[in-house]
């Protein structure tokens, strides 16, 4: 396993017991040290993608994302893209619309800057990524049950 890899897998079971002594109601998909970790949020329908984007030539920076993610539903999709304003003025922030043409998952991501290397960030970005998937949980369950 590589540096990196172990450093992920170390993050998630960090953020698993963050969440547990929190008693979220997350379940979280197996921890293989990987990038990305799907997270049930108190939903089964739609899931939260929680990421660690590594640093590359293109980003230089580690960043985290929590994510939306709607499952072979584009028109669930749709509604919430044409209550965009609505849902960032909730989330504070602008966020990325990822519909891509032939894919069945759309996505909707926030994303913020953090040096996944550097463990003294971990507990900040814990309390990043638990307010952040519960609130884009909380904000897209709504506006879809409207």
């Amino acid at each position: 396993m590589t540096k990196l890899k172990h450093t992920y897998l170390a993050y998630w079971k960090q953020l698993k017991f963050v969440v547990d002594e929190m008693r979220l109601d997350w379940t979280f998909s197996s921890l293989e040290g990987e990038s990305l970790i799907v997270v049930r949020v108190g939903s089964p329908k739609y899931k939260i993608c929680l990421a660690l984007n590594g640093a590359n030539n293109k980003a230089p920076h580690y960043s985290l994302s929590a994510g939306f993610w709607i499952p072979d539903a584009k028109d669930a999709f749709i509604v919430l893209r044409s209550r965009s304003s609505l849902i960032e003025a909730e989330m504070g922030k602008a966020l990325i619309w990822d519909m891509k043409p032939g894919r069945k998952s759309c996505w909707i991501w926030i994303t913020v800057g953090m040096d996944i290397t550097n463990e003294k960030s971990w507990p900040a970005s814990f309390e990043w990524f638990a307010d952040k998937a519960q609130k884009i949980r909380d904000v897209c369950h709504h506006q879809l049950s409207i």
